[in-house]
Formats: C-alpha cells, sequence, structure tokens
C-alpha cells in the first residue's frame, strides 16, 4: 500500500510526534510505530462506507414511493446500487469480520444514517449515477465500474467525511489519497476479493524493516547527528532549525550512513521533496545544503 516515500512521511510524523512529546518518548514510540498499521482501517472504512451508502439507496427508493405525490421514476426506482454485484462481496459474513474495528471506529466518527444520505445524495445527482440507472441490467464490470467512478469522483471532494477523519487520526488527511489510489488500483486491476484482506499497509517485509530500522535508528543517533549537523549547518544555531527540518536531516544521515545500500541521490531527494510540502518555503535548499556538505566531508559514507 505505501511507497517508499510515503513510509518516509510516516516515519517523519511519528518522529515529529516523539520529539515533541519528549516526556511521553515510550509511550509515543510504541503507540506511532502500531499507527502505521492502522491505515488498513482507513481502507476498509472507504469499503463499509460504500457498503452504507450502497444499503441506504435502497431505503431511498423506498421512502420516495411513499411520497404523495410519487413521481413516475419514484415509482419504478432503480435498484442498480443496492444491488452492485461488486459490494455484494464485501456484504457477507465471511468477509464482515474484517470489519470488527471499522465498526467500533464508525461509531466513534459518527459515521450514521445522516452521513449515508448526505453521501447517497451526492452520488444520485451525479451525470454517472444517471448514466448507471439507465438500464436494470448490469454485469460485474458495469457495477465495479461504477464504484470506481464513486471513488474518483465524490470520495475526493467530499470534505465533510475528511473533517471526520481528521478528528479521529491527524495523520489520516495525508493518507486519504494514498489508501484511495490503493483502492482504486485493486478494483481496476479486477483483484480477487481474497486481495481485499490487508492485513499490512507494507508491500512486504523488507518495506517494515525500512519502517522499523529508520524511525529506530534516527531516535538512537539523535545526538550524534546533532553534532554532525551543527558541524555542517555554517551559521545556524541549532535551536534555530525548523523541528521538521532537523527531522528530514537526520532521516537522510541514517540512509546515508546505515542504509548504504540506497542510492544518495535518492535519498536526497526524496527529503527535499518531502520538504517542500511539510516545512517552510527554504527547507529543501538547507536540507539540500547541509546533506551535500556531509556528503562531500564524511569519509564513512560509501554510497551508490
Amino acid at each position: 500500500m505505501l511507497s517508499r516515500r510515503q513510509i518516509r512521511l510516516k516515519v517523519m510524523q511519528s518522529l515529529y510526534s516523539y520529539y515533541s512529546l519528549s516526556n511521553l518518548k515510550v509511550k509515543v514510540k510504541k503507540d506511532h510505530l502500531f499507527e502505521v498499521s492502522h491505515l488498513t482501517n482507513l481502507f476498509y472504512l472507504f469499503i463499509k462506507i460504500l457498503v452504507r451508502t450502497s444499503d441506504f439507496s435502497k431505503e431511498f427508493h423506498v421512502s420516495n414511493k411513499k411520497k404523495f405525490f410519487p413521481t413516475e421514476k419514484d415509482l419504478n426506482p432503480n435498484y442498480n446500487f443496492f444491488e452492485n454485484k461488486f459490494l455484494k462481496i464485501f456484504k457477507n459474513d465471511k468477509f464482515f469480520k474484517y470489519f470488527k474495528d471499522i465498526n467500533e471506529i464508525s461509531e466513534k466518527l459518527n459515521i450514521n444514517h445522516d452521513l449515508d444520505r448526505k453521501f447517497f445524495i451526492e452520488i444520485y445527482k451525479s451525470e454517472f449515477y444517471a448514466n448507471y440507472t439507465k438500464s436494470n441490467k448490469t454485469t460485474y464490470n458495469t457495477d465495479s465500474n461504477f464504484i470506481l467512478q464513486v471513488l474518483k469522483n465524490i470520495f475526493p471532494q467530499y470534505a465533510f467525511l475528511k473533517e471526520l477523519l481528521f478528528e479521529e487520526n491527524v495523520y489520516w488527511i495525508d493518507d486519504y489519497e494514498a489508501v484511495l489510489i490503493f483502492l482504486i488500483n485493486k478494483i481496476k486491476n479486477n483483484e480477487k476479493v481474497e486481495s481485499f484482506k490487508i492485513s499490512s499497509p507494507f508491500k512486504n517485509s523488507d518495506d517494515k524493516s525500512f519502517f522499523t530500522f529508520l524511525y529506530e535508528k534516527t531516535i538512537e543517533k539523535n545526538k550524534d547527528f546533532d553534532k554532525i549537523i551543527e558541524k555542517n549547518s555554517a551559521n545556524w544555531d541549532l535551536e534555530r532549525i525548523a523541528t521538521i527540518d532537523m527531522i528530514l536531516l537526520k532521516m537522510g544521515l541514517t540512509e546515508f550512513f546505515y542504509l548504504k545500500d540506497l542510492p544518495y541521490k535518492v535519498t536526497l531527494n526524496e527529503y527535499i521533496e518531502i520538504s517542500k510540502s511539510y516545512s517552510t518555503r527554504k527547507s529543501s535548499k538547507f536540507i539540500n545544503g547541509v546533506l551535500d556538505n556531509i556528503l562531500l566531508s564524511s569519509e564513512e559514507i560509501r554510497k551508490k
């Protein structure tokens, strides 16, 4: 699920919490190593929202039939969304056990009947919904393509959902797009239902080891890295360097000194790009300059 850049970003976020809450270091460290695994909760939450909205669509149409002056459309509703063949996979009891934690999160986030209605109305108003419901007969491909349209057109712009997620986990906003793309690609590739049972956000054991090592080694070498950065950041007092910049520099040093199979240019470019989105306007040049100085001056670094 996570790319290497996204893993670096998760490490940066975890380290920021670690250093910001210095009196709770051990607790924060454990919590955030565990927190990365909660990306799978966001994945399942997206699926659960789709399932809930699909179920609500039937209720919506049944209610419209009872209007005092129902239209022809109200009297002859289209149940394609409720009967969506792709979503039926996730409505059976065998798959439902994977929603164990999600049910609790849904209640905590107040993902309720009102949210189901709001979400469905957004879909109902769309042109792609109108096209989808022109016929009462659909195929599995038609149904899965409709869900793709919902994910591509409704999820990215649904601010209310993002606000709810932010209240539960401040980092989920950063994860939102990555998890959404991951789900979209799974559907696009027509993967079997078994592949939707995600036990880890990491693609493989190497990525998980990379996360753990980068996080723990950066903490372990914190004081040593302070000295190296101070020596190579002329005219800069360490206390004046932005916290995020210091964290990114130290993560870069962990890769330079202890992950020597990674090309230094890759490491350098990754932290420059991350700084552009998460730190100050001049941070990318500062980080580039300091890490470049260290590369040129250190005999210990042997990079490809």
